[in-house]
């Protein structure tokens, strides 16, 4: 037969079958999940230098100079909340601004920015003659926060990206993307001394305590609450409220948080660890927003924010229902029936709330 061993003439014994090869060693779990870690932190700092280098360009050919209108008016109110204050500032009507009318400046203004500024202006004295560094001015200091934060607004998504796909890989992928891409590079550019250049950051790194903070746990069961979703939802309203200090494009974040809780619990995916991490997420986000000037009580009373205000007022129904469920030992039946119960009373407070503020 074809391929059979041949037998030897003279009876002889077959020849021996060759040894099979000895079996491939393979790293431990752990040891491979922390060497994956390692070369992902040694891509971002790649990523991280190339999106610094990018940002340079008019620092090399211009020195530290601020550009544009906005980034100038800018400037000159971080310069005044560095000469005058905090209460200053806030009380500060600015008559060389929108003349002859005049702008009140600390009910116009979203501070995020001269506030992370200054405070890293007066940090500088402290740490960097330990480096070895000579404190930077205050101007060179506006000049390079839109530099320094493009780096951590790639690396913000690049840990989003991580978190969602599970992979390094995609993480790095999307920093590299980051770190280059136009639409970011021009809003981020050394010099560019203007609002977008911080709240990328704050905008990537809310969305990833988000999602962090829903990271299956496979030692909790039954929906309920993990350590994770009270912790990173702290952080993520904390991130928000950062956010809303910075740029005015927060209504975007704020809705599409509340859009992605509602359509877990629109596709039956409601537990405690999403009850918890949206309602911290909500109560600090939204305590914290209305201390912005320019805010206020626009969270609860503009129309464009009722949706996630919403999602909070649902997601406490459907928790209180499932607590009541766990302890009653309910059926499928009654839960529903228990909700209905409780929807009609809540919206109809609802609708007397809103015809309240909105007077």
């Amino acid at each position: 037969v074809r391929g059979a061993m041949a037998k030897p003439k003279g009876g002889g014994a077959a020849a021996p079958t060759p040894a099979a090869p000895p079996p491939t060693k393979r790293l431990p779990a752990g040891a491979k999940a922390t060497a994956g870690l390692c070369v992902f932190i040694a891509a971002m700092g790649v990523v991280a230098q190339q999106a610094y280098d990018i940002r340079m360009y008019a620092i090399r050919d211009y020195g530290y100079v601020i550009h544009e209108f906005d980034p100038w008016f800018n400037y000159r109110a971080t310069e005044y909340l560095a000469a005058n204050g905090w209460h200053a500032f806030f009380h500060w009507f600015d008559y060389k601004a929108w003349y002859p009318l005049g702008r009140p400046v600390g009910t116009t203004i979203y501070p995020g920015m001269q506030i992370t500024s200054v405070a890293i202006w007066r940090a500088m004295p402290h740490y960097m003659p330990l480096l070895g560094l000579q404190p930077m001015s205050l101007n060179d200091v506006c000049c390079m926060v839109p530099a320094w934060f493009g780096i951590t607004a790639s690396v913000s998504l690049g840990a989003l990206t991580a978190e969602c796909s599970g992979t390094w890989s995609a993480g790095v992928a999307a920093a590299a993307i980051m770190a280059v891409i136009p639409a970011h590079t021009m809003r981020s550019v050394a010099g560019g001394y203007d609002n977008e250049s911080i709240a990328l950051t704050a905008m990537c790194t809310t969305f990833y305590f988000w999602t962090r903070a829903l990271r299956p746990d496979p030692a909790v069961a039954d929906g309920r609450a993990t350590k994770a979703s009270v912790v990173f939802g702290v952080l993520c309203g904390a991130a928000y409220v950062y956010m809303v200090a910075a740029w005015g494009g927060y209504v975007f974040v704020v809705n599409m948080i509340g859009v992605h809780a509602a359509a877990l619990c629109a596709c039956g995916r409601d537990t405690s660890k999403l009850h918890r991490a949206y309602s911290l997420f909500y109560v600090i986000g939204t305590f914290g927003a209305t201390r912005v000037p320019p805010v206020n009580w626009a969270p609860v009373r503009n129309l464009e924010q009722m949706g996630p205000l919403l999602a909070f007022v649902g997601m406490q129904l459907l928790e209180y229902v499932e607590v009541q469920r766990r302890a009653r030992k309910l059926s499928v039946l009654q839960v529903q029936l228990l909700r209905a119960k409780l929807a009609l009373p809540i919206a109809l407070a609802l609708v007397g709330a809103a015809a309240l503020l909105m007077q």
